[in-house]
């Protein structure tokens, strides 16, 4: 590693540009979103290096944390950002540092240890490598205590409070409300020295752990937009009432059912109000969201039981790109994307079947709000969808339920 550091050129974050964008697009930031700081006094005394770790809620998390930090951050992100020209300029102008998502890269390592300890810079972390679809803190990447251990530079974890309600992951449009960022010391070096890999890696878990819809400093805060539930759909895709998948809208502040003609109203504090549900309701996301999970998990075991050679869901005129990491992405083919028990499957117009055995994909994820990426080898693969009311989330979560599934019945699905 010390060898190739020596080879290594330093990551470039201009003192200036950080200026002009904190002068610029942060006093933005700070108006709209209506920032509201604590603990910001843990900076003072505070000298670079030093890593910053936080809860992962929006796009603009990163933005809303670096206004309020003294330096440039070198921020870790995914290179998925970095796939075009212009993009790869800025972030590279600000010092980001890609990072493939789920997928282990030893060279994000080596530049994150080069930029604390060559160049004495300040590293922007999150901890849960994904935003949250409902509010809640996602399990946190097993390696990143190990990787502060490796560093040993003081720690300082900010909770964003607000932001998942500000922004959701699933929406495109901010709403009117407030967003809390909670500043503090989480580790010293001395008990980044001191202290075992497990002991650091439930303190960061205990420190990073949060809940936008339990959270009292958010009790009765508003959060007002005229489209407050459109695109809710993104993540909550299996409908309460009629268990139907991909029949959800949101529309204005309301959810509806295509097949069963339920509605919801989504209140300005994030309340589902059933108007017409007759069968099943939820009042809050989370709720909706736990119950639909243990239903993804029923409906691979039902089809594997039930209909083993039948397709689990499907989508029409999808995109599929192909590409490897921070590269540009080439197209492929058009066509539906089809789910079996055992492959993922693309029908063609011109009659062409491209398939991906479940076992043989890595790193299933969703890219932003509904581009559906995975790894086969080391190629990587994005789906696109035509229309934005279609989930990749259910893909996703389908996906990683049915190679579960595999893996617990220790033998693959006929």
């Amino acid at each position: 590693m010390e060898h190739g550091k020596k080879l290594r050129k330093n990551l470039t974050n201009l003192r200036w540009f950080n200026r002009l964008l904190k002068w610029t697009f942060g006093r933005w930031l700070k108006r709209v979103y209506r920032i509201e700081v604590r603990g910001h006094e843990v900076l003072q005394n505070l000298r670079a290096p030093y890593v910053v770790v936080a809860n992962h809620v929006s796009t603009r998390d990163p933005f809303w944390i670096s206004v309020f930090i003294p330096g440039p951050v070198f921020w870790v992100g995914s290179d998925s950002n970095m796939r075009s020209t212009l993009m790869r300029w800025l972030l590279k102008l600000v010092g980001t540092i890609p990072k493939a998502k789920v997928i282990p890269d030893i060279e994000t390592v080596n530049d994150i240890v080069q930029v604390v300890r060559r160049q004495k810079g300040i590293i922007g972390l999150f901890p849960e490598g994904a935003q949250s679809w409902n509010g809640s803190t996602l399990p946190l990447v097993p390696s990143t205590a190990k990787l502060l251990k490796l560093l040993r530079v003081p720690v300082v974890r900010v909770l964003i409070r607000g932001g998942y309600f500000a922004l959701p992951r699933w929406t495109w449009k901010r709403r009117r409300g407030a967003v809390i960022l909670d500043f503090s010391l989480l580790f010293t070096p001395e008990q980044l020295a001191s202290s075992p890999v497990e002991a650091l890696s439930l303190a960061l878990d205990q420190a990073l752990s949060h809940d936008e819809f339990s959270d009292p400093h958010l009790a009765e805060k508003p959060y007002r937009s005229p489209r407050r539930a459109e695109h809710v759909e993104l993540s909550l895709y299996l409908c309460s009432n009629c268990e139907s998948m991909g029949s959800l809208r949101g529309r204005g502040n309301r959810l509806f059912c295509t097949a069963c003609g339920a509605l919801w109203k989504l209140d300005c504090f994030y309340r589902l109000r059933e108007e017409s549900a007759p069968y099943r309701s939820f009042a809050s996301i989370p709720e909706w969201d736990a119950w639909q999970a243990k239903m993804v998990q029923e409906k691979v075991r039902r089809a594997a039981s039930e209909a083993p050679n039948h397709p689990i869901i499907s989508d029409t005129g999808v995109l599929l790109l192909q590409g490897h990491k921070a590269n540009p992405l080439r197209r492929i083919r058009t066509g539906t994307l089809i789910l079996f028990l055992d492959r993922l499957e693309l029908a063609t117009l011109s009659g062409e079947r491209i398939q991906f055995p479940l076992q043989s994909l890595e790193g299933i994820t969703v890219l932003k709000r509904q581009l559906l990426e995975f790894y086969q080898g080391r190629t990587l693969y994005q789906v696109r969808f035509p229309f934005r009311y279609i989930s990749a989330r259910k893909w996703q979560d389908l996906l990683l339920a049915l190679q579960d599934f595999q893996a617990k019945t220790a033998r693959p699905i006929p």
